[in-house]
């Protein structure tokens, strides 16, 4: 029942300024999305992910998972995946959603379940839970149709908060799924993806993330090159482009609040940085995604 929920038509083109506190991924997207060159991905946003047949295998910030039908995860903004080794046969749900809702819930165990998911973001549901949470996200998306609607926005708020206590209720009582701890480096690389996702824009320089992490700067760059091919500095400049692409692309965000948005000095200096790594001027690479 759960795998007949519609699902809505992702579009070929550029994507607008989208206000939908919600988005569906289909899972022909893993590949593009999460598993480029099977590589650590910093989540922007969260969302939950639902097998619902098949198994497969995921690591998540700094454990592995093991993914058969009916296990769930959720993820927060900054959570680092990678590995998502599926079969051919692997069937899922995957809806980004902006996850720190659980936070505002009126429950007075509110703050424990949100540490809870943090620590252990995999469960298994039963079937009465997976159709609860699938016909809720399916109310969702229909409800969203709606923009015409007067309230639309707040039914989209509500609708949400209705998934969230779904979410809730879930962790209060399953038992998460056992996990397996990532090696030492792996560990540290994680870390390092998570620090890039939420300082980027406080500092680009390997020096301010191997402090964070209490190691060396060239200590950092033998890791980031074993385990991705990449030193630590390609990806302070990958993270930093990609969201200057991202501001670009989908914002209406001039030039020079673009880069004030990712703290460089002035104008010039971002769109020189821009230039060298991308090959094109900041205006340049706007006007190809109209």
């Amino acid at each position: 029942m759960a795998e007949k929920l519609t699902k809505p038509k992702t579009s070929t083109g550029r994507k607008k300024r989208i206000s939908t506190p919600f988005t569906y991924i289909d899972s022909s997207e893993y590949d593009s999305l999460i598993n480029q060159d099977n590589l650590p991905y910093a989540l922007r946003r969260g969302g939950i992910f639902i097998c619902l047949g098949g198994e497969g295998e995921v690591i998540i910030n700094e454990h592995k998972y093991h993914l058969s039908r009916n296990t769930m995860c959720v993820a927060f903004p900054g959570t680092i995946i990678q590995a998502f080794d599926t079969e051919e046969k692997f069937k899922s749900y995957t809806l980004v959603i902006d996850i720190d809702f659980l936070r505002e819930l009126n429950i007075p165990s509110a703050n424990s379940v949100h540490m809870s998911i943090k620590e252990h973001p995999c469960v298994i549901l039963t079937d009465e839970q997976l159709s609860s949470i699938m016909g809720v996200c399916e109310m969702m998306h229909n409800k969203d149709k709606r923009s015409s609607h007067p309230y639309h926005k707040q039914i989209n708020s509500l609708m949400l908060t209705l998934l969230c206590y779904e979410l809730a209720g879930v962790y209060m009582r399953n038992a998460a799924v056992k996990r397996q701890p990532c090696s030492r480096q792996d560990m540290v690389f994680r870390r390092f993806m998570s620090l890039l996702a939420t300082d980027i824009t406080i500092s680009r320089e390997v020096q301010y993330y191997a402090d964070k992490l209490d190691i060396s700067p060239k200590y950092l760059t033998i890791i980031t090159r074993q385990l991705s091919s990449y030193s630590a500095s390609d990806w302070i400049i990958r993270t930093a482009i990609t969201n200057a692409k991202a501001l670009l692309a989908t914002t209406t965000l001039t030039v020079q609040q673009v880069g004030e948005r990712l703290n460089f000095p002035n104008p010039s200096f971002f769109g020189q940085y821009f230039l060298r790594h991308t090959g094109m001027t900041p205006r340049e690479f706007r006007h190809s995604k109209l």
